[in-house]
Protein backbone atom coordinates (compact mmCIF):
# COMPACT_ATOMS: atom_id res chain seq x y z
CA UNK A 1 0.00 0.00 0.00
CA UNK A 2 2.91 2.58 0.47
CA UNK A 3 5.20 1.59 -2.29
CA UNK A 4 1.45 2.33 -4.31
CA UNK A 5 0.99 5.83 -2.80
CA UNK A 6 4.15 7.16 -2.97
CA UNK A 7 4.50 5.99 -6.64
CA UNK A 8 1.58 7.25 -6.85
CA UNK A 9 2.35 10.51 -5.44
CA UNK A 10 6.06 10.75 -7.04
CA UNK A 11 3.74 10.30 -10.64
CA UNK A 12 1.30 12.76 -10.05
CA UNK A 13 4.36 15.44 -8.82
CA UNK A 14 6.56 14.89 -11.60
CA UNK A 15 3.49 15.63 -14.29
CA UNK A 16 2.52 18.81 -12.68
CA UNK A 17 6.37 20.00 -11.89
CA UNK A 18 7.57 19.16 -15.55
CA UNK A 19 4.22 19.62 -17.46
CA UNK A 20 3.60 22.64 -15.44
CA UNK A 21 7.64 23.86 -16.57
CA UNK A 22 6.42 22.78 -20.57
CA UNK A 23 3.41 24.81 -20.06
CA UNK A 24 5.19 27.88 -19.08
CA UNK A 25 7.76 27.94 -22.17
CA UNK A 26 5.53 26.74 -25.03
CA UNK A 27 2.05 28.36 -23.93
CA UNK A 28 2.06 30.69 -21.95
CA UNK A 29 5.23 33.04 -22.70
CA UNK A 30 4.78 32.51 -26.33
CA UNK A 31 1.10 34.27 -25.64
CA UNK A 32 2.79 37.28 -23.64
CA UNK A 33 5.14 37.57 -26.42
CA UNK A 34 1.88 38.79 -28.55
CA UNK A 35 1.28 41.52 -25.58
CA UNK A 36 2.14 44.92 -26.14
CA UNK A 37 2.56 46.45 -22.95
CA UNK A 38 5.30 45.23 -20.64
CA UNK A 39 3.08 46.06 -17.76
CA UNK A 40 0.45 43.55 -18.80
CA UNK A 41 3.33 40.35 -19.83
CA UNK A 42 4.58 41.65 -16.01
CA UNK A 43 1.79 41.26 -14.01
CA UNK A 44 0.78 38.03 -15.85
CA UNK A 45 3.76 36.56 -15.56
CA UNK A 46 3.97 37.45 -11.89
CA UNK A 47 0.56 36.20 -10.95
CA UNK A 48 0.84 32.59 -13.07
CA UNK A 49 4.15 32.11 -11.84
CA UNK A 50 3.50 33.01 -7.93
CA UNK A 51 1.06 30.48 -8.34
CA UNK A 52 3.08 27.94 -10.20
CA UNK A 53 5.90 28.36 -7.90
CA UNK A 54 4.16 27.38 -4.79
CA UNK A 55 2.62 24.36 -6.48
CA UNK A 56 5.89 23.62 -7.97
CA UNK A 57 7.54 23.80 -4.41
CA UNK A 58 4.55 21.76 -3.15
CA UNK A 59 5.22 18.78 -6.39
CA UNK A 60 9.34 19.35 -5.35
CA UNK A 61 8.70 18.65 -1.87
CA UNK A 62 6.37 15.35 -2.26
CA UNK A 63 9.31 14.14 -5.29
CA UNK A 64 12.11 14.54 -2.46
CA UNK A 65 9.89 12.48 -0.02
CA UNK A 66 8.40 9.71 -2.06
CA UNK A 67 11.72 9.21 -4.07
CA UNK A 68 13.62 7.77 -1.21
CA UNK A 69 10.88 5.75 -0.31
CA UNK A 70 10.23 4.36 -3.81
CA UNK A 71 13.85 3.62 -4.14
CA UNK A 72 14.13 1.65 -1.24
CA UNK A 73 10.46 0.06 -1.46
CA UNK A 74 11.29 -1.25 -4.78
CA UNK A 75 15.21 -1.90 -4.97
CA UNK A 76 16.22 -2.13 -1.50
CA UNK A 77 18.65 0.48 -1.63
CA UNK A 78 18.25 3.18 1.25
CA UNK A 79 19.23 6.54 1.58
CA UNK A 80 22.81 6.44 2.59
CA UNK A 81 23.16 3.45 -0.16
CA UNK A 82 22.32 5.66 -3.12
CA UNK A 83 25.45 7.50 -2.88
CA UNK A 84 27.40 4.83 -2.48
CA UNK A 85 30.27 3.85 -5.14
CA UNK A 86 29.43 0.34 -4.87
CA UNK A 87 25.77 1.62 -6.24
CA UNK A 88 27.17 3.34 -9.29
CA UNK A 89 28.97 0.43 -11.01
CA UNK A 90 25.70 -0.81 -13.09
CA UNK A 91 23.75 0.68 -15.30
CA UNK A 92 20.88 1.19 -13.20
CA UNK A 93 23.95 2.55 -10.48
CA UNK A 94 24.82 4.86 -13.36
CA UNK A 95 21.44 6.19 -14.41
CA UNK A 96 20.25 6.69 -10.21
CA UNK A 97 23.87 8.48 -9.94
CA UNK A 98 22.90 11.00 -12.66
CA UNK A 99 19.52 11.71 -12.00
CA UNK A 100 20.33 12.20 -8.35
CA UNK A 101 23.53 14.85 -9.50
CA UNK A 102 20.35 16.20 -11.49
CA UNK A 103 17.75 16.59 -8.87
CA UNK A 104 20.49 18.59 -6.72
CA UNK A 105 21.02 20.68 -9.53
CA UNK A 106 17.39 21.30 -10.33
CA UNK A 107 16.50 21.86 -6.63
CA UNK A 108 19.12 24.64 -6.22
CA UNK A 109 18.38 26.17 -9.29
CA UNK A 110 15.03 26.30 -8.88
CA UNK A 111 15.34 27.85 -5.86
CA UNK A 112 18.00 30.53 -6.88
CA UNK A 113 15.31 31.38 -10.07
CA UNK A 114 12.14 31.38 -8.05
CA UNK A 115 13.58 33.63 -4.69
CA UNK A 116 16.37 35.27 -6.00
CA UNK A 117 15.92 35.60 -9.92
CA UNK A 118 12.37 35.87 -10.05
CA UNK A 119 11.79 39.04 -7.96
CA UNK A 120 14.50 40.87 -9.62
CA UNK A 121 12.93 40.32 -12.95
CA UNK A 122 10.00 41.97 -12.52
CA UNK A 123 11.91 45.61 -12.51
CA UNK A 124 15.03 44.06 -14.62
CA UNK A 125 15.03 43.38 -18.33
CA UNK A 126 18.40 41.79 -17.44
CA UNK A 127 17.11 39.95 -14.92
CA UNK A 128 14.39 38.70 -16.57
CA UNK A 129 16.30 37.23 -19.83
CA UNK A 130 18.08 35.14 -16.85
CA UNK A 131 15.11 34.37 -15.24
CA UNK A 132 13.91 32.89 -18.79
CA UNK A 133 17.21 31.32 -19.16
CA UNK A 134 17.08 29.51 -16.14
CA UNK A 135 14.02 28.51 -16.57
CA UNK A 136 14.12 27.12 -19.60
CA UNK A 137 17.11 25.29 -18.39
CA UNK A 138 15.67 23.83 -15.56
CA UNK A 139 12.94 22.64 -18.15
CA UNK A 140 15.12 20.46 -19.57
CA UNK A 141 16.73 19.21 -16.29
CA UNK A 142 13.84 18.36 -15.60
CA UNK A 143 13.62 16.13 -18.80
CA UNK A 144 16.75 14.89 -18.54
CA UNK A 145 15.76 13.37 -14.98
CA UNK A 146 13.00 11.88 -16.94
CA UNK A 147 14.84 10.12 -19.23
CA UNK A 148 17.26 8.84 -16.52
CA UNK A 149 14.18 7.39 -14.62
CA UNK A 150 12.89 5.88 -17.55
CA UNK A 151 16.36 4.25 -18.28
CA UNK A 152 16.17 2.91 -13.99
CA UNK A 153 12.87 1.16 -15.02
CA UNK A 154 14.23 -0.16 -18.11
Amino acid sequence: MLLKLALFLHIISAIFWVGGMLFLVLVIAPYLKTLSDPKDKSKIFQVVGKQFRFWGWVAIIILLVTGPVILYLIYGIPVQMAFSPVVHTTGFGKALGFKLALVILIVLSAFFHDFWIGPRARSSPAFSKIARIFGRGNMLIALLIVIFAVIMRA
